[in-house]
Order: C-alpha cells, then structure tokens, then sequence
C-alpha cells in the first residue's frame, strides 16, 4: 500500500489552518517519525494520512487513486489494512477484553492465540474482565496499542504511543516497533520521546511546524 498526500490543506473553522500545503510520500515500508512542538499539526497530519478525516484541501492518494472519491465498499476494505492509535485513549464500554478483540471480531478474524498472545506480553491478564473506564492512564493507554496490534495492519499509525506509559512497556513497543520494520510494513509515529532505538530504526523524520513540513528525510 502506497500513501501520498498532495497539496493537502486543513482547517477545522474555516479560516485558520492546521496544516499548509502538505506533500508527502509513505510508500516505501519502514518507520516514520513525526516530530514537532505541541499544536503544529501532528495529529491532524496523522487522521488525514489515516485516512479518518478528509482534507479541506488537497488530494489524499492510496496507491494512486484518489481516496475519497471512491465507493464505500472501496474506502471500507483500505481502511482495514491501516490502524491508528489515538494519543489520548478512546476505549468502548465494557471489558478491556472486548475492547481488545473488537476489531478482530468485526474483521472476522478472531485468533485466540494471538490475542493471547499479546495479552502475556504486555501483561494484561488481571485487568482483561475489569471495565474500561476503571483503568488508569497507563493501562488506558496500552490496551488501546494492543487493540490495535492484534489486527497487525500493514500500516500502524501511532500519536505520542509512550506518553503514560511504564519503562518496561515502552521497550515492549520499541521492539514491537522495530519487528515491524523488519517485516516491512509501514509504521508512522508522533512522538516527543526521541529513543535512540526510534532514530537507528527509522531514515524517515519529518518535522511539522505550524503547520507546515520544515524538514523531511
């Protein structure tokens, strides 16, 4: 899967814009990592590419067809093959169970083992039947990263994915991260948390700055 953002602009009242004429590629597998000060437009720039929210301008290109001027059913099965991961969680009522495997049971792909799977390994076995809202930010915040890595989409989108996060988690997601490099898939992250393992892995940063790309590898 090959995504292109071409000219893209972006304003949520109208008059100010949250992001300026953006150009970017992300066709190549590999990690991307977007960096910029807090309001640049990080997480506008991370919906657009996830494709979740429409540009107000500008093209939005998935394997060279432009996105949103195709069928449904079409724009339906795209979205399958890419997952984001909001920086403040957005859990479902219920069990962090449910929320886990809700999107394995909509895709009808439910797998037990890898759901179990990444359940022991971010150790989540005594909170699976508590309810989402009683968890506290650190667990929020991992549940809604492994709901999203047990569909192992092509392409994982991750805003500030360490934020809340224990040590012994956050090396857990490095290498999760640097796996899916090695897998050649695409895994795009916003992040203010500049790990050494996050530099040596990725050749592709790309700075945003009020809105705008200051620079891009």
């Amino acid at each position: 899967m090959e995504i292109e953002l071409r000219n893209v602009w972006h304003s949520y009242d109208g008059f100010t814009y949250a992001l300026k004429d953006i150009n970017l590629n992300f066709k190549k597998p590999g990690l991307y990592i977007v960096v910029g000060p807090n309001g640049a437009g990080k997480t506008t720039l991370l919906k657009i590419v996830s494709l979740i929210l429409k540009p107000s301008q500008g093209f939005v290109l998935v394997n060279n067809k432009d996105f949103w001027k195709l069928k449904e059913d079409e724009k339906t099965v795209i979205r399958r093959d890419i997952v984001f991961v909001h920086d403040k969680p957005i859990l479902l009522r219920g069990t962090v169970k449910y929320n886990i495997e809700i999107g394995l049971t909509i895709r009808n792909a439910y797998n037990t083992a890898t759901l179990n799977y990444y359940v022991n390994k971010y150790g989540l076995e005594e909170i699976l039947n508590r309810s989402s809202h009683k968890l506290s930010a650190g667990q929020a915040k991992i549940v809604s990263i492994v709901r999203a890595l047990v569909l192992n989409p092509y392409v994982l989108i991750l805003d500030e994915p360490f934020t809340f996060l224990d040590e012994t988690r956050q090396n857990l997601l490095l290498e999760e991260i640097k796996n899916r490099v090695k897998e050649n898939k695409i895994t795009i992250v916003a992040t203010h948390y500049m790990y050494k393992e996050l530099i040596e892995t990725s050749n592709n940063i790309i700075e945003i700055i009020s809105g705008k790309i200051k620079y891009s590898t």
